[in-house]
This record gives structure tokens, sequence and C-alpha cells, in this order.
């Protein structure tokens, strides 16, 4: 016996992320992927990535993360704007070189597609090394809220709720 068909699944999520997608104001959360490329080497590097995003009016956001690379850690904040198929985020950047006991103050500016699943490309200057920094990342929306800051709950409509 199945129990939901892939339609359903889809109409599912479908519910779900339009809820989401309308909301006013939403976090985000989840980790990135990039190759850094500069110095004439590429290295790999993970982070984790927090964001929130305003919706009313003009679309802003501003993010905050920990980037993690092989003997270097990197601490940023970027605001950002977009309309989901792509955008545009800057700011500074603290690179901690554990090796070299050094810290770096540099910037960085991104062009990115999609909110929640997509790609980035960065570009980064610290130290007086510029960095071109391809990457991919996934992130996970929570909290929205209306226009009105109030939190976006369930409408409770469901298959049976005909009855109600």
């Amino acid at each position: 016996m199945k129990l939901i068909s892939g339609k359903g699944i889809f109409s599912l999520l479908g519910c779900i992320l339009t809820k989401i997608c309308f909301s006013q104001t939403i976090w985000s959360v989840g980790p990135m992927l990039h190759v850094n490329i500069g110095n004439h080497k590429a290295k790999c590097s993970w982070n984790v990535e927090a964001a929130y995003w305003n919706f009313t009016g003009f679309p802003w956001s501003i993010d905050m993360a920990m980037e993690f690379e092989k003997k270097k850690t990197r601490i940023y904040s970027e605001a950002q704007t977009g309309i989901g198929v792509g955008g545009i985020s800057f700011g500074p950047v603290l690179e901690v070189n554990r090796e070299d006991k050094k810290m770096n103050l540099g910037w960085q500016t991104s062009l990115w597609g999609n909110y929640y699943l997509g790609f980035d490309l960065r570009y980064r200057k610290i130290g007086g090394i510029s960095f071109f920094a391809p990457g991919t990342y996934l992130k996970i929306p929570f909290n929205p809220r209306d226009e009105f800051g109030e939190p976006i709950k369930s409408d409770g409509n469901s298959w049976d709720s005909w009855d109600d």
C-alpha cells in the first residue's frame, strides 16, 4: 500500500515552501563549500552561515559565518540583497592563520543564485592577496514572520478539513 504518491510529496513541499517564501522576514542557516583559488594555490574550505532576510519593501539581508580551511579560520559578515534567482553581497572578513599565528583583515563580495540551494562566486582580498572562490550552499529556512512581525502558522487546511 502506497501512503503518499510522488505528486503528493511535491504538493506538500510546495505548500510548505509557499508559506516560507512569501514571508516578510526569515532566518536561514546552513553549510557552504568553496574552492579558494589565489596565491598560485587552490584550497577547499567549508563554513556555516546564518542569514536574516527582510522582504518588507526593498529586500535586504545580513549574514554572518565562520569558514574553515586547512590552517586558517575566517569570520565574516555581509550585507546582501537579491530576488531569489540572484543577488549580491559585500562585507568585511577577518582571517586567522593558525600556523603563522597572524590575523589579517580584508573584504569580500559575492554573486549568488537562489536563496536556499544554490551557488556563489566570491572574490576576496585579504592581506594584499586576491582570491576567487566558487562555491555551493544549502540553507534551511526557519522562523518566518509576516508583515506585522507575527509568526506564520499553518492555516489549518488539510485534506479532511471540509467537515471541521
